[in-house]
């Protein structure tokens, strides 16, 4: 690449590894949701959909030690997967990793108190959560990495760093759902993809010096395209927005390698599509019916509502517009400034490579194929998601793939915006930044800018909006949601309110699924220990009216009566009422 300042050494891959390190640390320090670690600070409360990851995590976990190598057997496949134990509306790795990780949590760190199921069973949601910040940490440190080694040791710390201070993917870090298992998978892919499909320079043509240049000979050993189709298999087994990663791939080798692309493409969907098989024991039981049924689902589910520029919408009807401004508004300012330094800039050599002193400038031209290939990866889970009658809610959530491959991109701008420093530096204009020690606290001093949104709304990130909307309180004035997945009910809002009486009813308001309100309670110590009965909203039982009430502000589904209710205990974040619960005074 014509931007890397020196080739890396190994020492330079410690940057990354320390700041993945520290945010392993940062999440797990702030996991409990509702009481089963309170020693521990705490984090977003239960989510709505963690129960059915857990439980399927353990329940798949528990399978493969029972059966080990017999679970091959056809017989086994069919009492494992071909039951109503088995839920199959995602594929089994990332429910593997949460599993796993519940069981070896629970073992080492037991619950202060969680009962068992009929099965003898335990599901603990912050047990699982592990799971999560494992995979973000693995996530932050390939994105510094693969940042160090393509564009030097401050981009890749900077890298790792940004992604560590995007608060929606800090928030997702604490949950035990697939967005963060799925964002290493399809990161890895991507990024391996971009690192070993390179472009071999033409022999009779000189001009084509750089490995990386367009229109090159693509001369890939057949290893190549197979081990990234593992990578893609593994991808695929996490969850379905993995098949955005074809499309991305094939028109960018395409573009660049016509015909010849053909042939490794090949290779690397097919390879994914037999990893994605054998790893999926249940498509062994009816190939053709389950891949339909599975690539069909996102078609006959439940309709979900979202809330958006002060409207309610369906989630097929969203304005096509909602992902860009979602991701707009949703990673701090300056950390989208550097994202599009690094995608369009261009680097110089300093005064001492042989660059003439005079009127040195930032440039920008056409991206590098693998500019070109992470833009793509960023971009078009957004357009994607923009296409008229493609469903779209929960904000970030489903396209939240976009994050880490930006992160490089935000790397990348770093090192083009020092290597201007540099030949200004170098060229006698600026001594303001003569020194690498004064550089480096400039760097320091401008991530620690962009941390203010992790630490200020913690542990309420799911909520976090830039300074382009004003903030949350900017952004809920203009009709954005302000929550969407409970998460503003936290341990503190339990603890303060709900768990001053016993055997008191509450009304929870908004009940997105059945099983809501038994798995809040049931992952809930808080909860249980006060005898707590938990009604869906103007549903109680004998007509008699509950004792109180426990909501989260989820506009798209509670009246806007309740959005602003000033009385009772709530949690807050820059003015702005995220959860509340009160009326528990029983007498």
């Amino acid at each position: 690449m014509t931007d890397l300042p020196t080739q890396p050494q190994r020492g330079d891959f410690l940057g990354p590894l320390a700041v993945a390190l520290a945010a392993l640390l940062a999440v797990v320090l702030t996991l409990d949701a509702a009481g089963d670690y309170p020693k521990l600070f705490e984090g977003p409360g239960v989510t709505l959909d963690e129960s059915f990851n857990v439980q399927m995590g353990v329940y798949q976990w528990k399978v493969l030690r029972d059966y080990n190598l017999a679970l091959l057997h056809p017989d086994s496949v069919r009492e494992v997967f071909g039951t109503n134990n088995y839920n199959p509306d995602h594929p089994p790795l990332g429910r593997l990793w949460l599993g796993f990780w519940h069981d070896l949590v629970e073992w080492l760190f037991p619950p202060s108190d969680h009962p068992v199921d009929q099965n003898g069973i335990r599901f603990v949601t912050d047990c699982a959560r592990v799971g999560s910040a494992t995979a973000f940490a693995l996530t932050v440190l390939l994105i510094g990495v693969a940042a160090t080694k393509w564009y030097g040791r401050t981009a890749g710390i900077v890298a790792a760093v940004s992604l560590a201070l995007m608060p929606r993917v800090f928030a997702h870090a604490h949950l035990a759902s697939l967005e963060t298992f799925l964002n290493l998978t399809y990161s890895a892919t991507v990024l391996a993809v971009a690192h070993w499909w390179r472009v071999e320079p033409n022999r009779v043509d000189d001009s084509l010096r750089d490995s990386n240049s367009s229109r090159g000979a693509i001369r890939l050993p057949w290893s190549i395209p197979a081990l990234t189709g593992v990578l893609f298999g593994l991808a695929l087994l996490s969850k379905m927005q993995t098949i955005l990663i074809p499309p991305v791939v094939g028109v960018w080798a395409l573009w660049h390698w016509r015909v010849r692309a053909i042939k490794p493409l090949l290779v690397f969907g097919l390879v994914g599509l037999f990893v994605f098989f054998v790893g999926w024991p249940w498509l062994w039981l009816d190939p053709a019916k389950h891949f339909r049924e599975y690539f069909a689902r996102t078609t006959s589910r439940a309709v979900l509502n979202c809330y958006y520029l002060g409207q309610v919408w369906a989630d097929k009807d969203v304005p096509w517009h909602y992902p860009f401004v979602m991701f707009a508004v949703t990673v701090p300012i300056g950390l989208h400034l550097l994202g599009v330094l690094g995608a369009v800039g261009q680097a110089t050599r300093s005064v001492s490579e042989g660059v003439a002193a005079t009127a040195p400038r930032l440039r920008f031209g056409l991206l590098e194929p693998r500019e070109q290939l992470l833009l793509a990866a960023t971009l078009f889970p957004l357009v994607l998601f923009a296409l008229p009658g493609v469903a779209v809610y929960d904000g970030e959530r489903l396209f939240l793939v976009s994050y880490p491959i930006w992160a490089v991109l935000i790397g990348r701008g770093a090192e083009v915006t020092l290597s201007h420093l540099r030949q200004t530096t170098e060229s006698g204009r600026w001594q303001l930044v003569a020194s690498r020690r004064a550089r480096g606290v400039a760097i320091t001093m401008f991530l620690m800018a962009q941390s203010v949104g992790v630490i200020v709304m913690h542990p309420c990130q799911l909520s976090y909006y830039n300074l382009l909307v004003g903030g949350l309180y900017g952004a809920d004035r203009l009709g954005f949601e302000r929550t969407y997945w409970g998460d503003s009910v936290t341990r503190s809002l339990l603890t303060l309110e709900v768990s001053r009486n016993e055997g008191g009813s509450v009304e929870v308001m908004p009940v997105l699924h059945q099983f809501q309100l038994d798995e809040l309670l049931q992952q809930s110590p808080i909860l249980r220990s006060r005898r707590i009965q938990l009604l869906p909203a103007n549903q109680q039982t004998n007509q008699s009216p509950a004792d109180g009430w426990l909501y989260f502000s989820r506009k798209a589904d509670v009246p806007p009566d309740v959005w602003n209710m000033r009385n009772g205990i709530g949690v807050t974040r820059q003015g702005v009422r995220l959860a509340a619960a009160t009326g528990l005074q029983l007498k």
